[in-house]
């Protein structure tokens, strides 16, 4: 069975035991330890590495949020916002709900409040899977530690204007597909280099998002093919 043909029915299932020590406290065994090497892959080749930390001392707390929201013919889905052209940080880029951590929040709850924000939407329905390895984002100094979150239910949303110009979605079985990546030639000023990415609705995700995505790709893939060797899950 290829990992394109797989059932995902059971994907939060295998997530939130593939993600099980992934909290702060916790040893990621050896074979995991290489999750955060990913990102190299999908960084802008304008990065230099400097996305690899460590984090400035001044950096901000932040977190952001991929959700799997239940989509047509069965299919999973990461909603993903179209940031407006004129905001200070990362304007016109794609990115995923969240944000800045206020004073005493954990991951979880900034992640939460700020999907509520942008989205507009409940987030009782969110229920944690897990987080990914944290990024440091050196051109907004934020450490960004990426939470993943399940809902039984898509909740309305109502995009909040000033943070959201659009909500795009990403189906996984796209994030999983090569015909969504991409290599892009970008521009910074008087500077142009290539970025990898995803092409999504025809908006190019890269940077820290793709990123980010990149890992949670690598880390489904590598469930998927124990699942079609070892069906540990069952």
């Amino acid at each position: 069975m290829s990992v394109e043909s797989t059932d995902l029915s059971l994907l939060p299932d295998w997530l939130r035991r593939e993600l099980a020590d992934r909290s702060p406290d916790a040893r990621v065994p050896e074979n995991r330890a290489t999750d955060r090497s990913v990102h190299r892959g999908y960084a802008p080749r304008y990065a230099y590495g400097r996305h690899r930390g460590p984090a400035l001392r001044s950096a901000h707390r932040a977190s952001v949020m991929i959700s799997l929201l239940p989509g047509k013919s069965g299919q999973w889905q990461i909603p993903l916002t179209l940031r407006p052209s004129q905001m200070a940080d990362h304007g016109g880029q794609i990115s995923l709900p969240g944000g800045r951590a206020e004073s005493g929040e954990s991951d979880w709850r900034t992640a939460c409040r700020e999907y509520g924000e942008e989205l507009g939407c409940s987030t009782e329905y969110l229920q944690p899977l897990g987080q990914l390895s944290p990024l440091y984002v050196f051109a907004s100094k934020h450490s960004v530690t990426p939470m993943v979150s399940v809902s039984s239910l898509k909740p309305k949303i109502h995009p909040n204007p000033d943070e959201v110009a659009e909500v795009i979605y990403l189906s996984v079985d796209q994030l999983l597909s090569d015909e969504c990546m991409r290599i892009g030639t970008l521009r910074r000023g008087n500077s142009e280099f290539d970025a990898p990415g995803f092409q999504v609705d025809g908006h190019f995700v890269w940077g820290a998002t793709a990123m980010i995505l990149g890992e949670f790709r690598e880390i489904i893939r590598r469930i998927l093919r124990n699942y079609n060797t070892e069906p540990w899950f069952m």
